[in-house]
């Protein structure tokens, strides 16, 4: 059965021989669209295109990957309907190779294509954020060097404006973001000209033509004609009957200033215009005053009194000074911008030259490198390739139009034929989707487009209103908000019936009434905390009686995520929950967690505090973490330890490496560490760091010292009034007896030999650095010290196991780039972190069944059958408007002023109009990010917030007047919150939101009942008797569930887990015998299962690549014995002779070579799921787990040698081989499936007969 398409639809999809605009709302089936755009031009008419003469353009690669699926699996259907069709066929080959792409992608394909047109080696490689910020740091430290010693007073005036403190953190970060933005515009360096151009040639004339100037006209006059409405309803209010006339006049004069002002043609008439002084409002007489409504009296004056605040804001913004002071302020900036612009292009022509020296190119040099090729030269117009390019592609498509920079519009442009009179771009999305302005894109472009187009001819437009994915409850609350406040003016486009969402989803009539409401909601919690702590005092006592959990000093964060945990629970009540739609099961079932999901503005901080708080509710809950990577314990302890490989001398680095789990040094012991070189330093010796520290306390303490720690006699020992002295083998003197001998019963010689076992492994770790890639020093790191199974044990283990997977694998991507080294790996780990680029947790916890709780950006092209948007009240981040440097694609760079020598600063002119210009636009994005969390629910909406007095801030709100239908643009860009501007789209009623109010004691008398009803079932429960059922109903559905048959029987009978042994016992009908504890053993007994799990201990920790002889052999033994990896009687178990031995072997020379490379592994855990029949445990197709651990294998030319290791005596060879067989064959599927590499060779090596290939 075809789709039934709206006529928009329709519209897009057959629309032909022109540009076209497609403005796509929220849940309108664009992609559906598309795609089928896309199989209509590959299949319409006798001379259908093929699908590679067409260009599909989006900004993900997955949003790429997932219109090819579609656009495959529609042709494979067309097929299906129409057999043999030979072009059909061609196009299920060729929708592979297709450019449906993402525009780097498509950008490095040209790049390949013409690459002699460019100055690179074909043979280029592109690198990753943090290869090329070191790049960039070493380039700009080159350049600031330079520039302090070549120009003189000129930089150093420029760094003590940009530079606070000592180092040149501000100077440099302000070159690299004036470069970064440069990069933006399709020509770089004509933007920084422009720069330059306006600072040299701009006089008070010139000034009035700039793109800064035109905008404070502009918004001048924006501004004083809200005003001018506001007293024009003022006045209209004095000229009722009770109306306060008197104040008329006034206002009347007030009128006409604005009016001046409004007809001032240039900035300095506008100057002389808003000079002017507010007259006192006329008297309310006595004769008069009970005529007068007090009321619209005050109502009169907070009006005027609003409007003569704002008046007076504006001159402190724009008119604080006279036309000549302001372009006195700007000429002694000049200066420092012309300094500034010479050192971007210094350092954008050296870092450009180190990635040629090293073959790199990063993101940006993609989308430039495509226009220096399709471009013709100086006018930058479109050159031969761009026509030849042009020709190759009979569709452009674009997705997703509204992200767009200026940079891939100009390729767009060069691409498209319209130049030919054959326009065929169509460019789909949304402009209230536009979320990335901080990515630089720039949603005025489609804007442009949507503003000229038409509904016919060359250059179309066609609007896609319905939403396809809401309800109508959804659909009217996000329309009744985003109509009073969404303008042109903020937000970027006038919301009206045209943007409006329109319901086109069909919901399935529900069988039983709903005890829950479908309409969105508004939940405020009153942050209030006055009366508190008697409440929590009385909810603690109600805690304690439950064994509850009696902290209860909450924020009003966590306040918050209280009343969204107690919503929650009331939506997933099993008897009484919402009723959603399933559209697997084709019907309605309760809500579950899984349905669930929290947006917020930003997860940090966030993210945890409602985690915590939900969890502590019960409720299931998976958190998207963006950041945090870098500073979970297991990776700054290995980042840490990295440190230290690199300089020891680094104290806290190496305090956090001694309180590793793997050093076990206690804060008490560390402190003694510390106490003692306090001590020597009281002596009148030098204090040492905390390497110093270390290593003497453990040359003083350690093995070879007498009981007391005193050094032997031949040192010579000297009395002083701290006692008795010796002087260490290092020269450095150390006060006898200092530790107190009864702390915490600590011993400074187990201290010593901890201490020194640690210095040990760092002088190994710094000595073999050098030698191997990073990442087999990691998993050195990993291997030695049994970090990584610690990690994986511990609480959320498999995420840590997967946040050092994750180290490895960029390790690797480092190696691959042009650095080397631990010292440019943390210095590459330092850049990232200054970059605020992390990588967030390596993975999560199964989300199946869990609250998520995720970025509203994240949450982009998603959708969900009920979402909170919470965290309301957060203020918006202002803090780029804060920056002494500000900067635009338009308006150029806006700086302070400053006199270096007389130490004065303060903001010019064109800064505060670059500052309200970039403000409106930060507004205008958080307006569009709200109307993409709104748009996410299918079934239910949720807004939450919180307000301290609560009802009466809201009523404030609530009370604001509307112009035409609108808040004034002015009154939404003072406020700054979600909560705020939500509140005021309430101000004439909404009728679709429904607004309820907690607080802090609602919130804790909850908890009480809860609390206490868990303790009244709990108490009822255990007075039940234990002989029976009590209830006869109840016990009638128990004996009939009793004699039910179970229709899956035969699954009943599977262990949900098997381990590879017991699977082997089942293949060879082993006899299992249950495990003896080792001292019930005798000697012979001993010589079996125990001895082969010492050879097996063994063999996982000692260092194959440092046993040459028998003896290397005993001494790796006696390491790790010493070490206290392995005990000293199970140690005794292994001959050295065998472990030599097998590494004497071939196939023990192969796995030493493995070793020396880094591609040895040992001791590898593994689970997978085979289906019960596959491996003899049933006849069921049921999945059922297998784990098991594979004593060892290594890599050999991109295949893997597998290894198992036998101390069987009681099979001869063939036997052996054979027992083992089945178990061999799973670990071969595990490492396969694993790895996607296939086992070229399988060995079992027995300590008896040697090395047994197994076939």
């Amino acid at each position: 059965m075809g789709v039934n398409w709206t006529a928009d639809q329709k519209a897009v999809i057959d629309a032909r021989g022109s540009n076209l605009l497609v403005s796509a709302a929220a849940g309108s089936g664009k992609t559906a669209v598309l795609v089928e755009r896309i199989i209509q031009r590959i299949t319409e008419g006798d001379h259908p295109l093929d699908i590679d003469r067409m260009l599909v353009m989006t900004f993900t690669h997955s949003a790429a990957a997932e219109i090819r699926e579609r656009i495959a699996e529609a042709i494979e259907k067309k097929i299906g309907e129409n057999p043999g069709n030979r072009h059909l066929e061609q196009q299920a080959v060729l929708v592979q190779y297709a450019q449906i792409t993402t525009i780097d992608s498509f950008c490095l394909y040209l790049i390949h294509q013409y690459s002699d047109r460019l100055d690179i080696d074909p043979a280029f490689r592109i690198a990753d954020d943090g290869e090329t910020e070191l790049i960039r740091a070493d380039a700009l430290e080159e350049v600031i060097e330079e520039c302090y010693a070549e120009w003189g007073d000129r930089f150093m005036d420029l760094a003590e404006a940009f530079t606070t403190g000592n180092t040149d953190k501000g100077i440099e970060d302000t070159i690299l973001n004036v470069w970064k933005f440069s990069q933006s515009n399709p020509w770089p360096e004509e933007w920084l000209d422009r720069c330059r151009a306006e600072l040299e040639a701009a006089g008070p004339e010139e000034l009035e033509q700039t793109e800064w100037m035109k905008f404070l006209i502009s918004d001048v006059r924006t501004m004083v004609r809200e005003w001018i409405g506001e007293l024009e309803y003022a006045l209209e209010v004095c000229g009722e009957p009770d109306g306060p006339e008197p104040y008329g006049k006034t206002i009347n004069d007030d009128l006409e200033h604005l009016n001046g002002i409004l007809n001032a043609e240039d900035y300095a008439a506008m100057s002389g215009a808003v000079a002017f002084q507010h007259a006192t409002l006329g008297r309310i007489g006595k004769k008069i005053k009970d005529q007068v409504d007090p009321e619209k009296q005050e109502q009169v004056k907070k009006i005027r009194d609003d409007c003569k605040k704002k008046t007076r804001a504006l001159i402190e913004q724009y008119f604080s000074s006279s036309p000549e002071e302001m372009f006195r302020d700007m000429e002694a900036g000049r200066e420092n911008i012309l300094t500034l612009l010479d050192a971007v292009r210094a350092f954008s022509g050296r870092y450009a030259r180190k990635k040629r020296e090293k073959n790199v190119v990063d993101f940006g040099d993609l989308e430039h490198f495509a226009l220096e090729i399709l471009g013709s030269g100086e006018k930058h117009g479109p050159g031969p390739e761009a026509d030849e390019m042009a020709q190759e592609f009979d569709e452009i498509l674009v997705d997703e139009y509204q992200d767009s920079n200026l940079v891939q519009e100009e390729l767009i442009q060069f691409l498209s034929r319209e130049r030919f009179g054959e326009p065929n771009v169509v460019m789909v999305g949304d402009v209230k989707q536009s979320i990335y302005k901080f990515r630089l894109a720039r949603p005025e472009l489609f804007m442009n487009k949507y503003d000229t187009y038409g509904e016919t001819g060359m250059h179309r437009k066609i609007e896609l209103h319905q939403n396809f994915r809401s309800r109508n409850e959804v659909l009217d609350a996000t329309n009744d908000i985003f109509r009073r406040i969404m303008t042109k003016e903020v937000g970027s486009i006038e919301y009206n019936d045209d943007a409006a969402l329109h319901p086109g989803a069909v919901f399935e009539k529900k069988t039983e009434k709903d005890s829950l409401s479908l309409s969105a909601e508004l939940l405020i919690m009153d942050t209030d905390l006055e009366n508190l702590p008697e409440i929590a005092e009385a909810a603690a006592e109600a805690a304690a009686e439950t064994d509850g959990d009696e902290d209860v000093d909450y924020t009003s964060r966590e306040l918050e995520a209280g009343m969204i945990a107690g919503k929650i629970r009331e939506l997933t009540d099993p008897d009484h929950g919402l009723q959603i739609w399933d559209k697997n099961e084709k019907c309605y079932r309760r809500a579950s967690y899984g349905d669930i999901v929290i947006l917020l503005r930003a997860t940090s901080s966030w993210a945890e505090d409602f985690s915590t708080i939900l969890t502590q509710h019960g409720i299931a809950v998976s958190a998207e973490q963006k950041t945090g990577y870098f500073d979970t314990m297991e990776i700054s302890t290995v980042i840490n330890l990295l440190r230290v490989i690199d300089n020891p001398v680094q104290d806290i680095p190496l305090a956090s490496v001694l309180r590793a789990p793997f050093s076990g040094i206690t804060d008490t012991e560390l402190a003694l560490i510390a106490a003692e070189n306090g001590k020597r330093t009281e002596a009148g010796n030098r204090g040492e760091g905390l390497y110093g520290a270390v290593r003497s306390f453990a040359e003083a303490y350690g093995p070879g010292k007498t009981e007391d720690g005193i050094m032997p006699q031949e040192n010579p020992i000297k009395t002083t009034s701290f006692g008795m002295e010796y002087r260490t083998e290092s020269g450095i003197i150390l006060p006898h007896k200092t530790l107190p001998e009864q702390i915490s019963g600590i011993s400074p010689a187990d201290t010593a030999i901890k201490l020194k076992k640690i210095l040990q492994l760092i002088h190994e770790l710094r000595e073999i650095a050098p030698q191997v890639s990073l990442d087999v020093l990691l998993h050195k790191i990993y291997d030695e010290t049994g970090f990584y199974l610690y990690a994986a044990a511990m609480p959320g283990g498999e995420i840590r196991r997967a946040n050092l997977d994750l180290l490895i694998e960029k390790a690797k991507s480092y190696e691959s780039s042009s650095y080397r080294g631990v010292f440019h790996f943390i210095r590459y780990i330092e850049k990232l972190r200054e970059r605020e680029v992390d990588f967030g947790d390596a993975g999560g916890v199964d989300v199946t069944n869990c609250v998520r709780i995720m970025t509203i950006h994240k949450s982009k092209g998603l959708e969900f059958p009920i979402v909170f948007v919470s965290g309301l009240s957060k203020h918006f981040n202002q803090m780029d408007l804060k920056k002494n440097i500000l900067i635009d694609a338009d308006m150029g760079i806006g700086t302070d002023y400053t006199d270096t020598k007389n130490r004065i600063k303060g903001n010019t002119l064109k800064k505060n109009v670059m500052k309200r210009r970039l403000m409106q636009e930060a507004q205008g994005e958080e307006l569009r990010v709200l109307y993409v969390a709104l748009t996410r629910a299918k079934e239910k909406l949720i807004l939450t917030g919180s307000l301290k007095n609560a009802r009466e801030k809201a009523e404030e709100l609530m009370n604001t007047r509307f112009r035409d239908g609108k808040i004034p643009a002015s009154k939404l860009l003072e406020k700054k919150t979600y909560l705020e501007w939500i509140l005021m789209s309430c101000s004439e009623g909404h009728p679709h939101l429904k607004i309820s109010f907690d607080t802090p004691r609602g919130q804790l008398m909850r908890e009480m009942d809860e609390q206490r009803d868990r303790g009244e079932d709990r108490r009822y429960l255990e007075q039940l008797p234990d002989d029976g059922i009590w209830d006869p109903e109840y016990r009638r559905i128990l004996e009939r569930a009793g004699q039910a048959e179970y229709p899956h029987k035969a699954d009943t009978v599977l262990n949900a887990k098997y381990s590879v042994s017991e699977l082997r016992q089942k293949e060879t009908d082993d006899e299992i015998v249950p495990t003896v504890p080792q001292f019930m053993m005798s000697a012979e007994e001993t010589g079996g299962p125990v001895r082969g799990t010492a050879y097996h201990r063994v063999l996982s920790l000692i260092r194959f690549e440092n046993i040459e002889t028998e003896q290397d052999a005993e001494m790796e033994i006696r390491r790790i014995v010493d070490d206290g990896r392995i005990a000293e009687d199970e140690a005794a178990l292994v001959s050295a002779r065998d472990i030599w031995k097998f590494l004497s072997s071939p196939l023990g020379q192969r796995a030493k070579r493995a070793a020396e490379n880094g591609k040895l592994f040992r001791e590898r855990q593994f689970v997978m799921g085979v289906p019960a029949r596959e491996i003899g445990t049933g006849e069921s197709d049921e999945r059922v787990l297998i784990q098991g651990i594979i004593d060892a294998y290594f890599e050999e030319e991109g295949e893997w040698v597998l290894l198992d290791y036998k101390t069987d005596r009681s099979l001869d060879a063939d036997a052996l081989k054979e027992h083992y067989r089945a178990q061999i064959a799973l670990y071969e599927r595990a490492l396969t499936m694993s790895s996607g590499k296939t086992v070229k060779e399988k060995y079992l090596y027995s300590f008896r007969f040697g090395e047994l290939q197994v076939l």
